[in-house]
């Protein structure tokens, strides 16, 4: 698979940035125990964070540029935590894409477009894959959500079960300021598996949450 990295002085760039909004189901896994020690600012459970987001957008545009229905997701490694930097991801957009949706949906993951969580993330990344077209599936079914990129990698939740009478676990995180979400479902992530060429890790019974998300820029 070749690949091509991008380095992050893309965020550089002087074009006009074109308003843009996303109200979406979002998929969050990663490497983490179960509630995520980075999502109230502590490090990762083990030194590194690894994981993959997967959405499903309701209803969505980038100016004039419609993207409803369409699917993308990330993925990303940090030695350390998030906000210490130094990471690297890869970005897809659901093969579905129009030229025109498939430019703007690579603006706003990789930050360029400004605003949301993806400024962020492409602020604390030192290289990223060129975005790609893929095909992406995603099922949004509560606590059992699945996210499968072909020839990537997938997420598969369960709900968290309590480990004495192995019945289901409800959990809630709610963060009023929460820069991915506010408030967020709690699940298993029975699989976590990547392996694009370019970031490759395995993980279960890890951290995973489903959260309802408008997110806008710039």
């Amino acid at each position: 698979m070749q690949i091509s990295i991008v380095s992050g002085k893309i965020l550089s760039n002087k074009e006009k940035k074109i308003g843009w909004k996303i109200d979406a189901y979002y998929i969050d896994s990663c490497n983490c125990d179960w509630g995520c020690p980075c999502q109230f600012l502590a490090k990762p459970t083990h030194g590194k964070c690894e994981g993959m987001g997967g959405i499903q957008i309701k209803k969505g545009n980038y100016g004039s540029t419609l993207l409803d229905g369409l699917g993308a997701a990330f993925v990303v490694s940090y030695p350390g935590a998030v906000h210490e930097g130094h990471g690297k991801a890869s970005h897809y957009i659901d093969d579905r894409a129009t030229h025109d949706q498939f430019q703007a949906l690579s603006k706003i993951l990789t930050g360029v477009a400004g605003g949301g969580p993806f400024e962020i993330y492409a602020s604390t990344c030192e290289s990223f894959q060129e975005p790609r077209k893929a095909r992406i599936k995603i099922d949004i079914n509560g606590l059992k959500s699945h996210v499968h990129i072909t020839d990537v990698g997938e997420v598969q939740f369960e709900p968290i079960r309590n480990p004495v009478t192995n019945q289901i676990y409800r959990a809630i995180i709610e963060l009023p300021t929460g820069f991915e979400a506010s408030r967020m479902e709690q699940a298993s992530s029975k699989k976590l598996v990547v392996d694009d060429g370019y970031l490759n890790f395995t993980y279960s019974d890890t951290y995973g949450s489903l959260s309802d998300v408008s997110w806008s820029g710039p």
